[in-house]
């Protein structure tokens, strides 16, 4: 890679993704900012996945594709961060993709702040979607920023962000092993609060897939659920910045999370199979959805929702079959 310019690393851990891996591949190619390396990590997939990655890899030197045995989205992240010579870092999934200046983009919110972390609160999600109408930069606290993640204005996943890769060599920041849901708001909240400060832009440079019902955050499985809850224990055993801003927002994470467990069990047709933990997760959110109400950040429809579960759990599973269909027709 060119030293001249500011050098990006991107890594795409892949596991049977052979539908989408190709344009996500390309769409990192194709970036204006082209001092960049593409760190692909095929985790034992039993698909094509594998082919179309070393296909792609003999056709561009910026593709590096590294073929191991099945072992989980972080531990492929990981092997990425070990391998990258990049000054910065970025995570994309491989069932997503992004646009031509998301580089060029994300570098110019590191040169305008001296940020080590940066990110922006848009993405692309529907088809036919426009642009940001105006766009604008902030730049964050580690207090600010660690709330700001925990909050409902940030959709979870370590995707759409750029990371100073000294900062994660240095503060030997990874992610967990042990989670495969939730480990990428555990990654980004350690980012956050050692990171010297972060640049938060609106500009939609990412198309985040929403219909891709193989994916972890689609298809319901009640391990999931498990190991998110697992991930917000380990946020809240790891924070270092306990202030009362902090602190609320996790609350309200963890309650609105147990939310979305009895939601899901409720719409799935699964509250037989797990009632012990329907029935734990709906009292949590009835003893303490009521501190959400007073929590500053979170919008008064997501507040709305905590109460209609407290109060109908089976009209908001309805509802929100409604919304997931809803949302994946429309998506990019």
């Amino acid at each position: 890679m060119n030293k001249a310019v500011p050098s990006i690393s991107f890594i795409i851990p892949a596991y049977n993704f052979e539908k989408y891996i190709e344009q996500c591949i390309l769409s990192i190619c194709n970036q204006t900012h082209q001092n960049i390396e593409i760190i692909v990590i095929n985790d034992g997939s039993t698909d094509k996945t594998g082919d179309i990655i070393n296909r792609l890899a003999s056709e561009d030197k910026r593709i590096i594709a590294i073929h191991k045995k099945n072992e989980g989205v972080s531990i492929a992240r990981n092997y990425g961060i070990e391998h990258a010579k990049g000054e910065y870092i970025v995570f994309v999934d491989a069932d997503d993709f992004i646009s031509s200046d998301f580089a060029e983009y994300m570098l110019q919110l590191a040169s305008n702040s001296n940020a080590e972390f940066c990110l922006s609160t848009e993405c692309f999600t529907k088809l036919r979607e426009t642009q940001t109408p105006t766009e604008n930069f902030k730049i964050y606290s580690r207090e600010d920023s660690t709330a700001l993640l925990l909050s409902p204005k940030i959709i979870v996943g370590s995707w759409n962000k750029l990371y100073k890769r000294s900062l994660i060599i240095d503060k030997n920041i990874r992610f967990s092993s042990s989670l495969f849901y939730g480990e990428g708001l555990k990654f980004i909240t350690d980012v956050s609060q050692n990171a010297n400060c972060t640049c938060v832009g609106n500009r939609k440079v990412y198309f985040y897939r929403r219909n891709n019902y193989l994916s972890a955050t689609s298809k319901f499985n009640i391990e999931k659920f498990y190991n998110g809850a697992a991930a917000l224990d380990a946020i809240d055993n790891d924070l270092t910045i306990r202030t009362p801003k902090v602190i609320s927002m996790l609350d309200w994470h963890k309650c609105q999370f147990r939310m979305g467990a009895v939601v899901r069990i409720e719409a799935s047709n699964q509250r037989k199979n797990y009632e012990q933990y329907y029935n734990e997760c709906l009292t949590y959110v009835r003893h303490h959805s009521w501190k959400s109400l007073f929590v500053n950040g979170v919008s008064s429809y997501k507040k709305m929702l905590l109460i209609g579960c407290c109060i109908c759990p089976q009209l908001m599973a309805r509802l929100d079959n409604i919304r997931r269909k809803r949302i994946a027709s429309r998506s990019v």
